[in-house]
C-alpha cells in the first residue's frame, strides 16, 4: 500500500507541536522549549511558563536583553497571585539565535511569584531586528543601549540624540525624533565611544551640583571638546565646582541666570534657552573674557548662537 507522503512529519515536527505544561518534568519542558526554537513553528505557541522553567530561561537564555523594570515585575506578580493573568495576545519572544527578546519581566514574574504563567510565544525573531522590537515607551533608546552593552546606556542614548539635533541644519529642534535604531547607527559610526563617555562624567558632575539634564549637557561638552577638550574640561568643572571668583566670570553667570529662569518658569527651564546660554557662556569662557547680564538673555524664537572655535 503506498504511503501518504502528506502525512509524514519528520520528529522535530512532532516535538515542536507538543504543548509546555507546568507540571511536566522541568528536564522535558527544557527539551520542548529547546526543540521549538531550534526548529520554529510560523504560528505562535501556548507554553505554560512554570517558575522553574521561567529561571531557565532567565538564567540560560537571557545574555544581552535590557535591564529589567522591577515595577512592571511588581505589576505582574500582583496580576499572578491575585488571579488576574490571562491569554491578551502579548507574546514572548526568542531569537533565531536561541535567545529570550522579549518577555523577561513577565518571566521573573513568574520566579517572584512562585505560580505558572500562561502566555502566547513566538519563535525565530531575527537578532538584528532587536532595535525595532517595542518603540517608544515600552523599549527606550537606553534599553536598546544597555542591550548592546553600552556605558550610561540611558545618558549616552539621550547625548546622542542632542547630538543629532544639535549638528543638523536646525540646532533649536529639540522635538526632532529619531528611531532606536538611527540612534544607535549615529553612536556606532558618527561619534567617539570614549570621548562621548567622558562627557557624560563631565555632565555627571555638573548635573550633581547644578541639577540640569544628562542629555544635552554631554552633547555640548562633546562638542566643546571638539574645539578644546582641555578648555571643556576646565569649563565643566569650574560650572560643578562654582570655583569661579569673579561675578561676571561665565559659569557663575551661567548658573546664576539658568537658577533665575527656573525661580520664575516654576523650576523649569525650556531647553532651548538652556543650551543657547551654555553655549554663550563657553564661547565667553574660550575667549577667556567675562559675560555681560545682556549675553545671558535668550528668547525661543532666537536663533541658536553658534559654537566658538
Amino acid at each position: 500500500m503506498a504511503t501518504n507522503i502528506a502525512t509524514i512529519r519528520p520528529p522535530s515536527a512532532e516535538k515542536a507541536e507538543r504543548k509546555i505544561k507546568a507540571n511536566m518534568p522541568l528536564a522535558e519542558q527544557i527539551a520542548t522549549l529547546g526543540e521549538l526554537i531550534s526548529h520554529p513553528p510560523t504560528n505562535s505557541r501556548v507554553i505554560d511558563f512554570g517558575p522553574k522553567l521561567a529561571e531557565y530561561v532567565l538564567t540560560e537564555l537571557n545574555p544581552h536583553n535590557r535591564p529589567m523594570k522591577s515595577a512592571k515585575i511588581k505589576k505582574y506578580t500582583s496580576d499572578l497571585l491575585e488571579g488576574r493573568w490571562g491569554l491578551t495576545g502579548d507574546t514572548i519572544k526568542f531569537g533565531s539565535d536561541g535567545f529570550l527578546k522579549d518577555g523577561q519581566n513577565r518571566l521573573a514574574a513568574s520566579v517572584r511569584a512562585g505560580k505558572a504563567l500562561t502566555t502566547h510565544v513566538v519563535f525565530g525573531i531575527q537578532p538584528d531586528l532587536f532595535a525595532r522590537m517595542d518603540i517608544g515607551k515600552n523599549r527606550t533608546g537606553g534599553d536598546v543601549f544597555a542591550i548592546a552593552k553600552i556605558n550610561y546606556a540611558g545618558h549616552v542614548a539621550a547625548a546622542v540624540r542632542w547630538l543629532l539635533i544639535l549638528t543638523s541644519d536646525d540646532a533649536a529642534d529639540r522635538g526632532a525624533q529619531f528611531s532606536n535604531e538611527e540612534l544607535l547607527t549615529a553612536y556606532r559610526e558618527n561619534f567617539d565611544a570614549e570621548r562621548l563617555e567622558h562627557s557624560i562624567i563631565a555632565a555627571l558632575a555638573v548635573r550633581k551640583t547644578c541639577g540640569h539634564p544628562i542629555g544635552p549637557l554631554a552633547a555640548l561638552h562633546y562638542l566643546f571638546a571638539d574645539r578644546d577638550e582641555r578648555l571643556a574640561d576646565e569649563f565643566y568643572d569650574q560650572w560643578a565646582s562654582g570655583r569661579a571668583k569673579k561675578v561676571r566670570a561665565p559659569t557663575r553667570s551661567l548658573q546664576s541666570r539658568l537658577v533665575e529662569i527656573a525661580a520664575t518658569s516654576n523650576n523649569r527651564v525650556h531647553e532651548n534657552v538652556r543650551n543657547a546660554l551654555i553655549i554663550k557662556a563657553w564661547n565667553a569662557f574660550k575667549q577667556r573674557r567675562t559675560v555681560t547680564k545682556a549675553e545671558m538673555q535668550h528668547s525661543i524664537s532666537d536663533p541658536m548662537p553658534e559654537i566658538a572655535g
